[in-house]
């Protein structure tokens, strides 16, 4: 399947891809979120994509120019991500881990009847999770990342846990951030943790672009 986004064409296997499934559906995927990602990423500096799925932002990034880091832990998405990204003809540096606000290893919940599934999360309690995995979490900042241009994070209801592990980066970088916020309450949570950051933008009812307010 083709992608536009912007004036690039992604190219990306579907079988069992979710974010492909919606697009064949006609529902679309993020259309709005891609095209201010592919904004947001900048040549030759790191674009970090937390719960990269099967690459689609990732591989956005590396076409735009930029340093593409991937952040994944379940092994059949890595597995795809690392096909598209050949398809792509780009490089992704993937990390076999999730985030969160420490390292070491944790339970990934899961449902093993979705093929590639979207909703993997170090959150107990979500409702079809019957599965889990051990996985290596780690904080952001152990990463030790340079000129760090954008970040984007989606880790079904685990975000606040990767900002507090993130937070170094953020104060170093400020880069804008691409959050899956989910309700109202969580965008609030995350502009406390931020108060040096304001809201750009809600795109596509489910994600929030935060920008380093003109203030600070």
């Amino acid at each position: 399947m083709i992608i536009p986004v912007e004036d690039l064409q992604i190219t990306m296997i579907d079988a069992g891809d979710r974010q492909c499934i919606h697009i064949a559906k006609g529902d679309g995927f993020e259309p709005d979120s891609l095209k201010a990602w592919a904004a947001l990423v900048k040549p030759g500096m790191v674009a970090l994509d937390v719960g990269a799925y099967t690459g689609l932002y990732s591989i956005v990034a590396a076409l735009r120019g930029a340093k593409a880091v991937a952040l994944e832990p379940m092994p059949a998405n890595r597995w795809r991500l690392g096909i598209n990204a050949d398809i792509n003809k780009v490089f992704v540096m993937v990390h076999q881990v999730a985030a969160s606000d420490h390292n070491g290893p944790m339970r990934l919940n899961y449902s093993r009847h979705t093929p590639l599934t979207t909703g993997g999360s170090l959150e107990g309690g979500i409702e079809g999770h019957t599965d889990s995995i051990e996985v290596s979490a780690v904080t952001i900042d152990s990463l030790n990342l340079a000129d760090v241009a954008a970040i984007k994070i989606d880790v079904e209801l685990h975000e606040l846990f990767v900002l507090q592990g993130a937070m170094s980066t953020i104060s170093k970088f400020r880069p804008p951030l691409l959050i899956e916020t989910l309700n109202d309450n969580m965008r609030r949570d995350i502009m406390r943790m931020l108060p040096r950051y304001e809201v750009a933008a809600i795109l596509d009812r489910r994600n929030t672009l935060f920008t380093p307010n003109r203030r600070s």
